[in-house]
């Protein structure tokens, strides 16, 4: 089976030919073979002269007498490629294990402007993965444990870590194909990745994101993709449960078509329901009126102030996918989405511009870089204030420096916009807020199996209301075992 070089037109894009109808080989009408005494008598030659040419062939091209193309020595041989029989497309040992053990240093173990407190810790995690394919299926399972002490008495001295993902696809057949992508965890540490839940610590709290999708070759050109989302977030801590805990209900259908090989436009519409659980919660209880000994009024009753943040929202997007090269890849989606607050008269319906993109590049197999944005509304992460418009952007890359020494590297920024608030004689302005998170770290392979890993991390939120400032550094140094 010949090859394709990896800079080939035919390799761009990773552009699947299936999708288009192909021309079958047929026989020549009337080809039929001979009589039964026609078609044996090229073996009616005598078997020594069989065996002769048998054990030529063998000296001759030695690579093909061993397995995975290893040669009988004296001078290099070229791999034989061989073509797939639908046995796999991984390794005979799909099972990955990874084990760490760190120390660090925090400066700002609970996340506040005032009253900071630092601690030394120590991590434990083991992080085990398993991947399978098949010219039809692709799966990827990978699941984390991990538990973080702080030595300082500080709140949650014991922090999880624990999360498994799922990336699973299935071609059931040249025209249709299923897949799912999958992220579930508990854990104590803000998520600035997904966005799921504060920007700081406040206590163990789960969260996952699933989204399931099928999609439909009708033409050769057209496509359509059909996908439903769920995501969650609990938190342990009612405090914050509050108004964090919810979920989202999310369906979407994707209208592609082929423009060219390398470029799809895609039209979409999508409705997502968020459920809180505890909608209708009293955030600030009912003040009776106050008077004074002569029966005057000094202070005005004040009426409760509940939580009504369930909401229906319709995206009405356009964009496009594109790939400049079988490196580079873009995606592209842009338009409106308008939300309706239907148990919250005051806020009511509100429409924002919608964006979103990604860009995946690969370059070579020491370095990848993934970038992605998002602009529109989302849940607001403070108790008053229910509704912001939201900028997402962020940045993953990997890197092998040398032989022996990789770098990974992310950095999230958010810029929040909360719209006022108002209920009863409570008021609550509108104000900004901007974060940042970036992380860096290195491994040094010392052995095939043992590597030194460091890293340091950053956090800061700048916010335009009191008290929700705040600044943190970390560093860690340890070791790392995988097999």
């Amino acid at each position: 089976m010949t090859e394709i070089p990896r800079n080939s037109k035919k390799g761009i894009a990773g552009f699947d030919r299936s999708n288009y109808p192909q021309q079958s080989k047929l026989e020549p009408v009337g080809h039929e073979s001979n009589s039964i005494e026609d078609n044996m008598r090229s073996f009616t030659a005598p078997r020594g002269h069989f065996l002769c040419i048998a054990a030529a062939l063998v000296c001759l091209v030695p690579g093909i007498a061993w397995a995975d193309g290893e040669s009988t020595g004296g001078g290099e041989s070229t791999p034989l490629t061989l073509p797939d029989l639908g046995t796999g497309i991984f390794s005979r040992l799909p099972l990955h294990v990874s084990a760490s053990v760190r120390g660090g240093y925090d400066d700002n173990v609970n996340t506040t402007q005032f009253g900071k407190q630092d601690s030394w810790f120590t991590n434990a995690s083991a992080i085990l993965s398993y991947t399978l394919g098949t010219p039809r299926t692709n799966l990827t399972l990978s699941t984390t444990t991990g538990i973080t002490y702080y030595f300082a008495n500080v709140s949650n001295q014991y922090e999880p870590d624990l999360n498994l993902s799922l990336v699973l696809t299935h071609k059931a057949s040249p025209r249709l194909s299923f897949t799912v992508n999958a992220f579930a965890s508990y854990q104590t540490e803000p998520d600035f990745q997904y966005g799921l839940g504060t920007n700081r610590r406040n206590g163990n709290y789960f969260s996952t994101q699933d989204k399931f999708g099928v999609t439909y070759l009708w033409t050769p050109r057209f496509s359509t993709a059909t996908s439903y989302t769920f995501g969650a977030v609990r938190y342990d801590d009612i405090a914050t449960g509050l108004f964090e805990d919810r979920v989202e209900n999310t369906i979407g259908n994707e209208f592609r078509f082929l423009l060219w090989p390398t470029t799809s436009l895609v039209g979409e519409y999508r409705f997502q329901v968020v459920s809180y659980a505890h909608e209708g919660g009293v955030i600030v209880p009912a003040m009776p009126a106050v008077f004074d000994i002569n029966g005057v009024l000094v202070t005005p009753a004040r009426p409760a102030v509940q939580l009504q943040r369930d909401s229906t929202t319709h995206f009405l997007l356009a964009g496009l996918d594109h790939a400049f090269s079988s490196r580079i890849t873009i995606s592209l989606r842009g338009g409106m989405e308008i939300r309706d607050y239907y148990d919250d008269p005051a806020t009511g319906e509100t429409t924002s511009p919608y964006f979103e993109g990604t860009v995946n590049y690969a370059l070579g197999k020491d370095t990848t870089v993934a970038w992605t944005n998002r602009y529109g509304i989302e849940e607001g992460d403070v108790a008053f204030n229910p509704t912001r418009t939201t900028f997402r952007t962020g940045l993953q890359g990997t890197h092998r420096l040398a032989s022996r020494i990789s770098g990974t590297v992310s950095a999230y920024f958010t810029h929040d916009n909360y719209d006022s608030f108002t209920s009863g004689t409570t008021v609550n302005p509108s104000f900004t807020e901007d974060t940042v998170d970036i992380s860096v770290s290195l491994r040094y392979a010392v052995t095939r199996y043992l590597g030194a890993e460091a890293g340091y991390n950053h956090g800061e939120v700048s916010s335009g209301t009191s008290l929700r400032d705040y600044s943190r550094n970390r560093i860690w140094a340890g070791l790392n075992f995988a097999f």
